[in-house]
């Protein structure tokens, strides 16, 4: 989903923000003992600060930007000058324009040190920036179990949630950070929560194939078929993923196996699709409906023979799919498989009783649209039998 590109976007550059901070003071400032504040402080050169301290240099000047010395120096896990930094009176909560604070940059880079210091100085733990990030979120994000640790233990709130309606928990099982969704489960993180496209944890966790978190959130109960913004379950993400071992898991729970999308199309079409084939069987094992039409009337078979799956088209032909469903257009299973030049599909469809004089919409047969020598000479020989 597009939200969740823009939140990895933005914190991909997070740290490039900062970096360039230190270029835009050295223009922006009229003191060269405040550019001087700012370099020290990202180099970690703590004699330096404590010395500019000193000399009265307020230890909060911030650039043009917003970010003060304290802010570049947890962001380099600079933990002997973040303390100098804090002893000498720095606020801690200070944000910059897009509302980053030290604790929510040292969270973000695995700096646990300097977010104890900045813990201990009575830091907000729960600050978030301007697009709603908190220290957890952005740690849980990141992958940072230590710092997840800390501070769900100085009671973080676990379910503060992006402008996009993004939790800790969804951005650890979106990243397949299985020991952190963990952490979070035991806290109580609300499992059923929607992010704006109306995603949840297992929806993330399964498009990607993180198994074990998928099977994290259903042991505690998560919903197996709240349908995003574009009516697709989790099961259909894990179908379409090609990740066989959480459908598995999904099925096992008792999802729903025939949900369809804004498109009519089925987990089972998406296999068929794709050629996940046991998917597919484990789809319809679970009794998943062979000829459901998606848009255009394009059905399992269809889409199978279309890409020359032989072993789906086996398989949904035992299932009692019928071989000669047309879509919208009057084109059969057999007449795809023959323009498209799968002659083994061909062979199959033809074996298994499909009638090659059917003709579509525009009166073709598949004889009249196939390409390749072989398979006209295998409809041929079917016409004349």
């Amino acid at each position: 989903m597009n939200h969740i590109k823009n939140f990895i976007n933005f914190t991909r550059t997070f740290l490039l923000l900062v970096g360039i901070t230190i270029v835009v003071s050295a223009h922006a400032s009229e003191s060269n003992d405040e550019v001087e504040l700012f370099k020290s402080a990202f180099s970690g050169k703590t004699a330096a600060v404590e010395a500019l301290l000193t000399k009265g240099i307020n230890p909060d000047i911030q650039d043009e930007n917003g970010f003060t010395a304290l802010i570049v120096a947890a962001q380099n896990g600079h933990t002997a000058t973040v303390k100098t930094l804090l002893e000498k009176k720095a606020k801690p909560d200070l944000k910059n324009k897009g509302g980053t604070t030290a604790l929510i940059v040292a969270a973000k880079n695995g700096h646990a040190p300097v977010v104890n210091l900045l813990l201990a100085h009575d830091a907000q733990i729960d600050l978030q920036t301007e697009d709603g990030i908190s220290a957890l979120l952005i740690a849980s994000k990141e992958g940072h179990e230590e710092i997840v640790e800390i501070l769900l233990k100085k009671d973080a709130q676990v379910d503060l949630y992006t402008k996009d309606n993004l939790t800790a928990l969804m951005v650890a099982a979106l990243e397949g950070h299985a020991a952190i969704v963990e952490q979070l489960l035991a806290k109580n993180a609300q499992i059923d929560l929607q992010a704006k496209d109306q995603t949840t944890a297992l929806y993330m966790a399964s498009q990607n194939g993180h198994t074990a978190i998928v099977e994290a959130l259903l042991a505690k109960g998560a919903p197996l078929d709240l349908k995003a913004i574009n009516e697709t379950t989790p099961l259909y993400m894990a179908t379409q993923g090609g990740y066989t071992a959480v459908v598995q898991a999904l099925l096992a729970k008792g999802a729903k196996v025939d949900p369809r999308d804004k498109n009519n199309a089925t987990p089972l079409t998406i296999a068929a699709l794709h050629g996940h084939t046991d998917i597919v069987k484990a789809l319809l094992e679970k009794g998943a409906n062979v000829d459901l039409k998606a848009q255009n009337g394009f059905t399992p078979l269809i889409l199978a023979a279309q890409s020359g799956h032989t072993a789906i088209i086996e398989a949904l032909l035992a299932k009692g799919a019928d071989i000669d469903l047309q879509n919208e257009d009057g084109v059969t299973p057999l007449m795809w498989a023959a323009l498209h030049g799968h002659a083994d599909a061909v062979k199959i469809l033809l074996t298994k009783g499909a009638r090659p004089g059917l003709e579509s919409k525009s009166g073709k047969t598949a004889l009249d649209i196939a390409k390749e020598p072989a398979i006209i000479e295998l409809l041929k020989a079917a016409i004349t039998e």
